[in-house]
């Protein structure tokens, strides 16, 4: 499946459980996908633009075959973390272009904004963290460069952010559509995901009175502090936003999505939040541009199919007789053909129909 690549590389490559060893084989089977991704997008190439007046150098890469002015395919756009577009940017690219989609990796700070040194990225994120119309306008630029090419599906756009790129994108679902003075975000973009994207440094005042694309905001345990997290969902409640706050751990810090990140305690890579929020994006997608939201039906149990077996279960708990319900596949749950086990634990009104 072209989806979850990474972690069904890292799963047949069948990854140690330490973090150490799991942290270097979900990079390699990710490395391992990027190149089967470079052979499979058929077009990759650098974009040269202009962001907010400043010249721009962005990537885009996505399967031509699929991708035409007759056959538009949906776009997503990535927003760099603090140290630049670089190769880290680029391979994300390529796998969201294996999941179908047009991807273009932006250039927030431009070709001549120099990105060598830390200190380099301080003065380059200072002055767009600084500067909510420069970040603004670059992120706008970004997009509306992404929607000129014919076999864009322009109403159908959606981006993600890391880092630096992530506070960026909250600043977007903050000021909506067209809450923001100056310019307008494109009605066709439906939704944005951040990830590890900083909330100590603030973002735009929500605005009411404007549409905005929905949210999904995949958080570390141990990077945003839990004031920082029940703000922003105050500040979302406060515009009726669709939003979604994931938060992982134990320990997972900033940076858990970035294969070279090693520094305890600070800034780390983690497989685990790296695959689940990877498939949450991937499935986050599948929502806004093809399928809508599908809730689980209602089951009726007077038509379960014969090949079910179900029955009350008589049993004793803590000393007290109780009567559980159990529920199989019988044709596949057997002595010889054992399957896992779900334990449903009632609500409040007791175990019934529900």
């Amino acid at each position: 499946s072209p989806s979850r690549i990474a972690r069904t590389a890292a799963s047949k490559r069948r990854c140690p459980a330490s973090q150490a060893a799991m942290r270097a084989c979900f990079a390699a089977a990710a490395a391992a996908a990027g190149i089967r991704l470079a052979q499979s997008a058929k077009t990759a190439q650098d974009v040269p633009y202009i962001a907010d007046g400043v010249d721009s150098m962005g990537y885009m890469t996505y399967d031509d075959s699929q991708c035409t002015a007759a056959s538009k395919c949906p776009a997503v756009v990535i927003i760099q973390d603090w140290n630049g577009m670089n190769d880290y940017e680029k391979q994300r690219a390529y796998m969201l272009a294996q999941q179908g989609y047009v991807a273009f990796a932006a250039d927030i700070y431009g070709v001549d904004t120099p990105t060598e040194t830390m200190a380099d990225w301080i003065a380059a994120s200072g002055a767009h963290r600084n500067n909510a119309t420069k970040f603004m306008g670059k992120i706008h630029g970004a997009i509306s460069k992404v929607m000129e090419y014919d076999f864009v599906d322009t109403t159908k756009i959606a981006a993600i952010g890391y880092c630096f790129g992530g506070t960026g994108l909250i600043n977007v679902a903050m000021a909506g559509h067209t809450g923001f003075d100056g310019f307008d975000f494109p009605t066709g973009l439906l939704g944005m995901a951040s990830f590890h994207g900083g909330l100590s440094s603030g973002y735009v005042a929500p605005q009411s009175g404007t549409t905005r694309p929905k949210l999904l905001v995949h958080s570390g345990g141990q990077d945003d502090s839990n004031e920082d997290i029940s703000k922003l969902t105050d500040d979302l409640e406060s515009v009726s936003a669709t939003y979604e706050i994931v938060r992982y751990g134990p320990g997972v810090v900033h940076s858990f999505t970035e294969w070279d990140a090693n520094s305890p305690g600070q800034s780390m890579y983690d497989a685990m939040a790296d695959s689940r929020s990877w498939d949450a994006t991937v499935h986050f997608f599948e929502e806004l541009f093809t399928t809508g939201v599908s809730p689980p039906g209602k089951p009726d149990l007077a038509t379960v199919p014969s090949d079910y077996t179900h029955e009350v279960v008589p049993y004793v708990a803590d000393g007290v007789d109780c009567e559980g319900f159990v529920i199989y596949d019988h044709t596949k749950c057997s002595n010889e053909t054992q399957c896992p086990a779900v334990v449903i634990i009632q609500d409040w009104n007791g175990m019934n129909d529900y």
